[in-house]
């Protein structure tokens, strides 16, 4: 599974700028990944440029341009990070960068596209209606609870919210859709969470999820202890084995690169379900992507280093096109 890498390959990147926090709403928790990336790369010696991209696309960009980076670690989470903005600019700017291209990006990020790419390609999801301020009432007469409701383009459970009943649903959509123009209605699968991270071209081990919530939520996610990691989740070998290569296909059709992460739900009948595929996931030492790594015998700091190495052969292949 742990890939070696050449080092000497490794000592060319230069400049890197690890590029965190920006303006979405999971501004903190991208901080706590820049963080944590620069540690683990000071560590190995590389020097470090600290970018917090807040700011128009202008100033941005000047920012960027004003470090004379070589290449880009991104760390930014949510809009701006992953809905491809950021890879466009960097792009633009000639300077390679970790991860999927602006266009696999984007559609990774809207949850619906996503969804779109998953029934085109047989790749199993949860059943879903997508409601507006207009339809709303129409289409939530004819819906089995419980549900969740999601916005499009939001990460982190963000806005994220499991519906009991028609009561509760008719009391929280119109409130949501004030801020939301669209809304995903998605039926709950009722079993264990799972979750898969890719790395190249390999599926790492299967992590079960145990959270303390009701379901694994921002609180969840983000505040010690409330939720028991388990690795390798304690599930029979084939279908440990079905969950990667179903990881690897949603990961493969939505035009993904070098690493994503994967989440599903697991079925009473042991079926899985894609929820969503996540182009930059977290990048503490506590994060998911990171775990399946270490459980797979690739060092947090190894792992920083494999996707600098990506994007950098990418980059001397396909003469600085990212």
């Amino acid at each position: 599974m742990k890939k070696k890498f050449d080092m000497s390959l490794a000592n060319s990147f230069g400049r890197i700028g690890v590029l965190m926090g920006g303006d979405s709403s999971e501004r903190s928790i991208s901080l706590r990944s820049g963080e944590a990336v620069i540690t683990a790369l000071k560590q190995k010696g590389y020097t470090i440029a600290v970018l917090d991209v807040q700011g128009s696309k202008r100033e941005v960009q000047k920012k960027i341009a004003d470090a004379n980076i070589d290449i880009a670690f991104i760390t930014l989470h949510g809009r701006g990070g992953e809905d491809g903005s950021i890879q466009s600019l960097l792009q633009e700017l000639g300077i390679p960068y970790i991860g999927s291209c602006p266009e696999g990006s984007k559609i990774a990020f809207n949850k619906l596209e996503a969804k779109k790419i998953f029934d085109k390609n047989g790749i199993p999801n949860p059943r879903y209606v997508v409601v507006t301020q207009d339809d709303w009432k129409d289409k939530i007469r004819h819906l089995v609870f419980p549900v969740f409701i999601k916005p499009i383009d939001e990460g982190s459970s963000i806005g994220v919210q499991k519906i009991k009943n028609l009561d509760q649903m008719s009391e929280i959509v119109p409130h949501e859709l004030e801020e939301y123009s669209l809304l995903l209605i998605e039926e709950a699968i009722i079993g264990r969470e799972l979750t898969v991270g890719i790395l190249g071209d390999k599926a790492l081990p299967v992590i079960e999820l145990c959270p303390k919530r009701e379901f694994y939520d921002y609180t969840a996610k983000y505040t010690k202890g409330m939720t028991e990691y388990l690795i390798p989740a304690p599930i029979r070998t084939e279908v440990a084995t079905a969950v990667q290569k179903i990881a690897f296909e949603a990961h493969r059709e939505l035009g993904l690169r070098d690493f994503s992460r994967v989440d599903f739900m697991l079925d009473q009948a042991e079926n899985p379900f894609v929820l969503e595929v996540n182009t930059i996931p977290g990048f503490t030492e506590t994060s998911l992507l990171p775990k399946a790594a270490q459980a797979a015998g690739i060092t947090f700091g190894d792992l920083c280093v494999s996707l600098l190495q990506y994007a950098k052969e990418r980059s001397s292949s396909n003469g600085k096109k990212n």
